[in-house]
């Protein structure tokens, strides 16, 4: 164990996503948070309701747990993802509650016109409310910092799990899907239906890419894929793109940087941080002309890049320590607190004998 800790904490996590048989790509970067925590000696136990269920009956079920499962005293922090789902965590008083936000839960979620869903703007102000009653707040950027208005919070992006994403060559790739070894192809690793992926805007631009330069390409779709196939689509493939209109920090592309996969996606969220220095990637505004240019550098692109090398500090093994700093931190924010009580009771009743 660190120094930080010299026996394994006890972590209670909850979420309202995670994966399952059902749904295997649901909350991977969750997964890779607690796989890296376990693998450090630590316990970690999952508040997760079945996603069948309907929404309020999933949150009364949530709320239940969170309230019973501490009342044991066994756990030594909650780690709630998401801001509704800290909300949840933060219903009891008996353990210090870490709050992890995602993205659009301190960003609001963009609707089709361009403008944020009334939800998702509830959604915001509980965040940044909640953000002042949890013993610790983290989120992926600096974006979202700034969004949370909370100067505490602390910014620890997802970490990637290196021995899942890694090189794979990609005539083996291709074999094992069935793709043309000869072709050029181009990986939407999200779903198409969600408007602020933007899918439209990456079949603008392999349109574009075409009338411009004459390279052919084929866009394929990975979503609702286990990660073991996602980790061979984006192998297969020439590049990633990532049309995004908002991300806080999208782990697609990350996952592409460890398969040192070229990545073309757009201004958002940690993007210019993350690829910003690779041959063969490329950050671009909004619109087909610019992705079509960074797509058509990414597929003249000689090799792999060296993606994997210039992310090696988001290892989720790398992480994982961070989050344990934050923690320990959470814990003494909560036994600070306690201490401050019994002296404000201490002195009352001090003061009522005088």
């Amino acid at each position: 164990m660190s120094a930080l800790n010299a026996s394994p904490y006890r972590i209670l996590m909850v979420t309202g996503i995670y994966p399952t048989p059902a749904r295997p790509h649901k909350g991977t970067f969750i997964k890779a948070w607690v796989d890296a925590l376990e693998a450090l000696g630590h316990q970690v136990d999952i508040i997760h309701p079945d996603p069948a269920l309907p929404t309020p009956i999933r949150y009364i079920s949530t709320a239940l747990q969170v309230f019973l499962k501490t009342l044991t005293g066994r756990y030594d922090i909650i780690n709630g993802h998401y801001g509704l789902w800290c909300l949840l965590a933060r219903l009891q008083w008996t353990t210090p509650v870490v709050a992890a936000y995602l993205g659009d839960d301190l960003l609001g979620t963009v609707t089709p016109q361009g403008g944020h869903s009334k939800k998702s703007l509830f959604v915001v102000a509980v965040s940044r409310w909640l953000c002042k009653h949890v013993d610790a707040v983290t989120v992926k950027t600096e974006e979202m910092k700034r969004a949370s208005r909370f100067a505490d919070a602390v910014v620890i992006p997802d970490g990637i799990n290196f021995e899942l994403f890694q090189p794979i060559p990609r005539e083996e790739a291709r074999r094992a899907l069935g793709w043309d070894p000869d072709r050029f192809y181009v990986v939407f690793a999200n779903n198409p239906e969600i408007p602020v992926k933007n899918y439209a805007l990456a079949q603008q631009a392999i349109k574009r890419l075409r009338e411009k330069t004459g390279l052919e390409a084929e866009l394929v779709v990975a979503n609702g894929l286990p990660q073991t196939e996602v980790t061979r689509y984006i192998n297969a493939s020439n590049a990633l793109i990532l049309p995004s209109v908002q991300e806080g920090s999208p782990n697609v592309v990350k996952e592409a940087m460890a398969c040192n996969v070229p990545v073309v996606a757009t201004r958002v969220g940690d993007v210019a941080e993350v690829i910003g220095r690779t041959a063969g990637c490329s950050v671009c505004e909004h619109n087909a002309e610019s992705l079509a240019d960074g797509l058509a550098k990414a597929l003249r692109h000689p090799e792999r890049t060296s993606g994997r090398e210039d992310i090696c500090h988001l290892n989720h093994m790398t992480i994982a320590k961070d989050v344990l700093a934050l923690y320990t931190r959470a814990i003494r924010h909560k036994e600070q607190k306690r201490a401050q009580r019994l002296r404000v009771r201490f002195f009352s009743v001090e003061g009522g004998k005088r």
